[in-house]
C-alpha cells in the first residue's frame, strides 16, 4: 500500500475522532439523525464538484473565452470557491435538513458538513497523489505536511459553510457570497507561490504560505467559536425564559 494511503487513513481517523467528538458533545440542539445524515451526503461533494462542475468550467473558459494569460491566472484563483461553496449546501435540498437548521445550530452543522466535505476531499487528493512516484515511493510517516494541512481544512471548510448557513433564513446570497471570499482568501497565497510573485523563490513563498495558514487557521477557529459561543449563550437564555 503506498504511503500515502495510509498516511489518508490516519488524517481520516484523527479528523473523525477530534471534530466528530466536537461535534457530539457540543450542546446545540439538532436531530442527531439529519446532523449525521447531512454529512454523510457531503462526503462525495467535492470530487463530484470537481469533476462535474469544475473541470467543465475550466473546459470552457479556455476554449470558449478568449482571456490574456494575467486574467486566466486570476480566473483559476475563483474555480474552488465558485464551486465548492455550492456544492456544501447540497444536503439541504432534503427539506427535513433544511428545516433543523435553525440559529441557535447552524455551527453544529456547518462542523459536521465541513468536516465530511473535508474527509472527501482528502480521499480525492490523496488519490491524486498516489499517481505521482516521488510520493508514492514516500512511508507514511514522511507525509506529515499532507496530515497537518488535510486537519486543517477541515476547520477552514466548516468556517466558509457556517457564514452561508448564519444567514439561511435572511439574506442565504449574501451569507454564500461571504463564505465563497472566505475560501478564496485563503487560497490566494497558494497562487501567489505558483506565480512567484516578486520573484521570491519557492523556499520564501513556502514559508509564507505556512506562516499564512497558521494564521488564517487561528482566524477560522475563532470565527467557529464565536458563532458556537453566541448560539450556547442563546439557547441559555432561551431555557430560562421558561421558567
Amino acid at each position: 500500500m503506498h504511503g500515502i494511503y495510509l498516511t489518508e487513513i490516519l488524517t481520516t481517523a484523527v479528523a473523525a475522532v477530534l471534530y466528530g467528538t466536537l461535534i457530539y458533545k457540543l450542546k446545540l440542539p439538532v436531530d442527531n439523525r439529519f446532523l449525521w445524515l447531512a454529512a454523510v451526503l457531503a462526503l462525495p461533494l467535492q470530487p463530484l464538484a470537481f469533476y462535474y462542475v469544475r473541470l467543465p468550467l475550466i473546459h470552457l473558459v479556455t476554449v470558449y473565452v478568449h482571456t490574456t494569460p494575467a486574467v486566466y491566472q486570476g480566473l483559476m484563483t475563483i474555480y474552488a470557491p465558485l464551486t465548492e461553496e455550492p456544492a456544501k449546501l447540497i444536503p439541504l435540498l432534503i427539506p427535513v435538513i433544511r428545516r433543523d437548521i435553525r440559529v441557535e445550530n447552524f455551527v453544529r452543522y456547518a462542523l459536521a458538513i465541513g468536516l465530511a466535505f473535508a474527509i472527501g476531499e482528502m480521499w480525492f487528493i490523496a488519490h491524486d497523489l498516489a499517481r505521482n512516484p516521488a510520493i508514492a515511493a514516500e512511508p507514511f510517516y514522511r507525509l506529515y505536511g499532507y496530515f497537518a494541512e488535510r486537519l486543517m481544512t477541515c476547520v477552514y471548510h466548516s468556517a466558509f459553510l457556517s457564514m452561508t448557513l448564519w444567514q439561511l433564513r435572511r439574506r442565504v446570497m449574501l451569507g454564500l457570497a461571504g463564505a465563497m471570499a472566505l475560501h478564496w482568501l485563503c487560497n490566494f497565497p497558494i497562487f501567489l507561490m505558483s506565480w512567484n510573485v516578486g520573484e521570491l523563490g519557492y523556499a520564501t513563498w513556502l514559508e509564507i504560505v505556512n506562516c499564512w495558514n497558521g494564521f488564517y487557521s487561528i482566524a477560522c477557529l475563532a470565527l467557529l467559536s464565536w458563532f458556537g459561543s453566541r448560539q450556547v449563550v442563546s439557547g441559555m437564555n432561551l431555557q430560562s425564559a421558561r421558567f
